[in-house]
């Protein structure tokens, strides 16, 4: 026999009871998962959460003690300056006791690890799971989740702190809950607790927070909240309410349109998001470039060009730049990419000479075949 192994018998060792950071929704020392559709409210509810700890304050049920400790709060879609920090100053945390790490390295588990010990953190969330992966490192298979989960599971019971994924739903509404996530079902099998969050059918000011898969205690109950204007969260208790109710008004069948519409009003209302973020998110649930458009002209979102990169923006006093199209080189459905111009001058006299009459035209890019459309010709 190998003689690096060594074999215990039960009896050998201490039995330890678990340790909580939110019974029974988060453990300490254990991974847990929070996961719903784009603009339910599930980085918000994590920055409540983390604003508690930083205060030493008790979480929204149970009568465990306050936990004591530091926050790394990863965020790989929102800004830390503009989005994540005005939401925790909403929600009235100590910002000096809630971190990131500045690092273009994507999921480094020993630096995690050592960066956890040095902060005293009792609480790292990664958010969402998917944008600190690497290019090898694909979401949906198995050979490569499973030794990054069991590592990051590592983590957490070595420095005792409670680890929390966020992610995004797949689009299979033909099943449960716990098999929606977005990537490897390995994901949800490392959880210890899966949280899904959502809103009930009718009611879109309530969001709600229900526990679908729990492995260290019974379930708990759906806890309800509201967010307010500034990213603020008010939990107001214990509900119930199925995690079906839920799944099922995430699910009802919208027009693509609408779905555009929810995802980029919703991405904008608290603020300018760069042109690429907004096109990502929508291609996620789904939308095509040219029904990201229409929702553009429709609610008047301009195209801001600032230092850094193009932006969209809800800012009514915001002038659109002289050229505001996109392209976006993702085409599905084989649909040819649209690109929409507020006046079919903007590509100059080859574009019109290309096809002077019509409000229609095509033209060669990078990216293949590109229609042209003159918004003037659009019925909304």
């Amino acid at each position: 026999m190998n003689n690096s192994v060594k074999i215990c018998t039960f009896d050998e060792i201490e039995a330890e009871e678990i340790r909580w950071l939110w019974k029974p929704y988060i453990a300490l020392g254990k991974l847990t998962v929070i996961q719903g559709d784009p603009g339910n409210g599930k980085t918000t509810l994590a920055l409540a959460i983390a604003a508690l700890i930083s205060k030493n304050r008790r979480m929204p049920t149970g009568r465990a003690k306050p936990v004591d400790g530091n926050v790394i709060f990863q965020s790989g879609e929102d800004s830390p300056r503009d989005t994540i920090k005005p939401r925790l100053v909403a929600c009235n945390a100590d910002c000096s006791k809630i971190a990131f790490m500045e690092t273009d390295c994507g999921l480094n588990i020993k630096l995690l690890e050592e960066v956890i010990v040095e902060t005293d953190s009792k609480l790292v969330v990664i958010d969402p799971f998917q944008a600190f992966l690497s290019a090898n490192q694909d979401i949906t298979s198995t050979k490569n989740m499973r030794p990054l989960l069991r590592e990051l599971g590592n983590v957490a019971e070595l420095t005792g702190a409670a680890i929390v994924i966020i992610g995004h739903m797949n689009k299979n509404d033909r099943t449960k809950g716990i098999y929606r996530g977005l990537g490897s079902i390995d994901i949800t099998a490392a959880a210890r607790s899966v949280l899904l969050v959502g809103k009930r059918k009718g009611n879109e000011n309530i969001r709600f927070m229900a526990q679908i898969k729990n492995n260290l205690a019974a379930f708990g109950k759906a806890i309800s909240f509201t967010i307010n204007k500034r990213g603020g969260v008010e939990f107001l208790g214990e509900c119930d309410i199925s995690e079906s109710e839920l799944l099922s008004a995430a699910d009802e069948k919208k027009s693509k349109y609408q779905i555009a519409q929810d995802t980029i009003v919703s991405m904008l209302s608290d603020g300018d998001k760069k042109s690429n973020e907004v096109f990502d998110a929508c291609i996620k649930v789904g939308v095509s470039v040219q029904t990201m458009n229409i929702v553009k002209k429709h609610f008047g979102i301009q195209s801001v060009k600032k230092p850094d990169d193009w932006y969209w923006t809800l800012n009514s006093g915001a002038k659109d730049s002289e050229f505001s199209g996109h392209i976006s080189p993702i085409i599905e459905n084989d649909e040819t990419p649209v690109l929409f111009l507020d006046d079919m001058t903007s590509f100059g006299k080859e574009l019109t000479e290309m096809d002077s009459g019509s409000s229609n035209s095509k033209m060669i890019s990078p990216f293949g075949e590109l229609v042209l459309l003159d918004w003037r010709s659009c019925d909304i």
